[in-house]
Formats: C-alpha cells, structure tokens, sequence
C-alpha cells in the first residue's frame, strides 16, 4: 500500500489524539503559537491580529499550526516610538517599534530560531497605528526565521526517532492505539525515510486495534450467550421451555462450547414442549371422552325420564277417560231419567188438552 493512501485510511478509520484542523495538516511540522508571560502591554492588545498573522505565516512555511504546541512561536511587540504628524484637520500617529519572535519547544525550552523586524504604521489612532505596523509585516520578511526553524526541528525529530517509535509502542501496550497511530503520523513528510518507517509502523498498531476491538466484539458476545444460556438452562429447571425458547431466539454463534450447549438447550426445551403437546392431547382426548360419557348417560337418564312421564302422562289420560266416560254414562242417564219424566208430564199435559180443550189457554201454558 502506498503511503500516501495508507495515511488517508488512517485518517478516515481512527480518531487522532490531537485536535488536528484538517487531515492535510497530519505529516507537517506543528508551531503553534502562545503568548508567554512578561510580554508588553501592546502585545496582549493585539493578540487575534498577531496570532491570526503567525499562523498565516506558519502556513506559507508549508507548517500548521492547530493546537499541538509541543513546538510554538512567541511573539511580544516593542513600540520604541509614537510621532504625531499633522496632517489637514486630523492628527495622524506613527507608530515605530520592533516584532521580536521566538520558535521554541516547550519540554525543553529549547529555541530553534529567534529574530525581530522592524514595524511602522500610521493610524489616526495610537493603538491602530501599531496594528498596521504589525499588518504590514510580510513573509518575506520573516521566511528565514521559519526555514531556520524548520531545519532545526526536522533535526530534533531524527535525533528522538526510538523515542518516537518507543512512545507508540507504550501507548499501543497500554491499549491507546489511537494515541499511538497519532504519535506516529506526526513524523513530518520531509523526513522521507523515517516518515515511511512511521506509516508502517501505524499500520501495524491499527491491525493491533482491529484484532483488540475484535476480541474485545467476540468477548461481549460471549457474555452475553452465556447469560442467555443460564437464563435459559432457569427456565428449564422451571420446566418452562417456551421461556426457554424466547430467550434462545436471541442467541448469536459463538464458540464451539457455547455453539453445543446451546444446541443442547434447544433440543430440551423442544423435547420438554413435545412432551407437553402430547400430553395437553391426551388430557383433551380425555376429557372429550369424559363429556361424551355424562352427555350419554345425562341422555338416557333424560329419556327415561322422559318415557316414565309419557306413561304416567298415558296413564292419567286413561284413568281421565275412564272418569268422564263414567261420568258422561250418569249424566246421560240422569238425561235419560230426565226425558223420560218430562215425556210423561207430557203425555199427562196432552191427554188433559185433548180430554179437557176449554179450559186450558194455550198462551199461558209455559213448559
């Protein structure tokens, strides 16, 4: 793999430990800048402009300058004098001083390069004044002082190469692979060879961090089947093994153990509900069996019943008949009685008309 693409991996796949702008900013020497103390009064006025000119000038420098001041530049402004000059109706000032700048490291306090330039800038204001003083230096005006430093640094970076490389495997050993893939990556480009030996070397502490976070994947997946086993293996003993069942839906392929005790588990929990399914069959057969026999014997029961009120119902009718036709023969022989009587008044009454016709009126005799 080429280094430059083996560089850009790395930036895209893992964090670095440091607060870098941009992935260009990875390989490039780092001067930061920090204002330190004992510095003129000028200088903390005008801190933004000045901290936003150096590291513009860092840039040009083919340097970043995010915020890893492990080397930094130090400025602090010294306004030797202020002219007021007349000019129409405004009063203009002109500011003259010096910009004197240091680049240094920050462990050691070792400087690497150190110059100062000359300023001067007119403003209708003091303080504006030196601010154009200090806009107005340039580049040009401050290149040796980065190409000094630069050379100094790349320098420090050789002489500190098994410090580098011993750092990153301690932070590696420790489990810090991104501190150690960012330690490395900051071997600067111009160093060809080192810079090469350092991508190759955060290589293969990346290959360390997706072998860890790996192991680490396979290692909560075991204690996570093996928590899902337990409570499965508790719902057995509970003889619950639809429980078991849900639980077991959740397990993931793990190792050879766990892969057979799971199958173990499986194969219970659906022996015990087989078990169980015939055995609900059989208690239904059972109890089907059971209502036919009370439905049959509550049947019979019923139908006798039912031809024992039948034949009293019979018997009663009959013992009913028998008792209206009894009663009908008297009342009919009651009637007969009856009729036989009135037939005799009747024939007297008849016998009295005929034998006696003037003296009976015929409108008046009421039967």
């Amino acid at each position: 793999m080429k280094p430059k693409c083996l560089l850009l991996l790395l930036l895209l796949v893992c964090p670095i430990g440091v607060c870098a702008q941009t992935a260009e900013d990875m390989g490039k020497i780092v001067i930061g800048v920090a204002f330190q103390d004992g510095l003129s009064e000028e200088t903390y006025r005008l801190r933004p402009q000045l901290e936003d000119k150096l590291v513009h000038f860092a840039a040009q420098a083919g340097c970043t300058s995010f915020d890893n001041r492990a080397f930094f530049i130090s400025p602090n402004i010294v306004v030797e004098a202020i002219d007021v000059a007349e000019s129409g109706m405004k009063t203009v000032y002109v500011a003259r001083g010096e910009l004197y700048l240091t680049i240094q490291d920050r462990n050691s306090g070792t400087v690497f390069a150190s110059g100062s330039y000359p300023f001067r800038g007119s403003a209708t204001e003091e303080e504006q004044a030196v601010r154009n003083g200090i806009l107005n230096i340039q580049f040009e005006n401050v290149g040796t002082l980065f190409s000094e430093a630069k050379s100094k640094i790349l320098v420090y970076y050789r002489d500190r190469m098994s410090l580098i490389f011993a750092q990153a495997n301690a932070l590696a050993a420790g489990g810090d692979f991104d501190g150690a893939i960012a330690c490395l990556m900051m071997m600067p480009e111009e160093l060809t060879d080192l810079h090469e030996q350092a991508l190759v070397k955060a290589q293969d502490i990346f290959d360390m961090k997706d072998e860890a976070l790996r192991q680490q994947r396979l290692a909560e997946r075991k204690g996570f089947n093996d928590s899902l086993l337990t409570q499965a293996s508790n719902y057995l003993a509970m003889h619950q093994p639809e429980a078991a069942l849900d639980v077991l839906s959740g397990y993931t392929p793990g190792d050879a153990r766990q892969d057979a005790a799971y199958r173990q588990c499986v194969a219970q929990a659906e022996r015990l509900v087989a078990a169980r399914e015939k055995e609900a069959r059989r208690q239904e057969e059972r109890a089907y069996r059971d209502e036919r026999r009370r439905e049959d014997r509550a049947y019979q029961e019923a139908s006798k019943q039912a031809a024992h009120r039948r034949e009293m119902d019979r018997q009663e009718n009959a013992l009913r008949r028998q008792a209206i036709s009894a009663s009908e023969r008297l009342v009919h022989h009651r009637l007969s009685v009856d009729q036989q009587k009135v037939q005799a008044l009747k024939q007297v009454a008849c016998d009295y008309i005929r034998n006696h016709p003037d003296k009976v009126d015929y409108l008046r005799i009421r039967f």
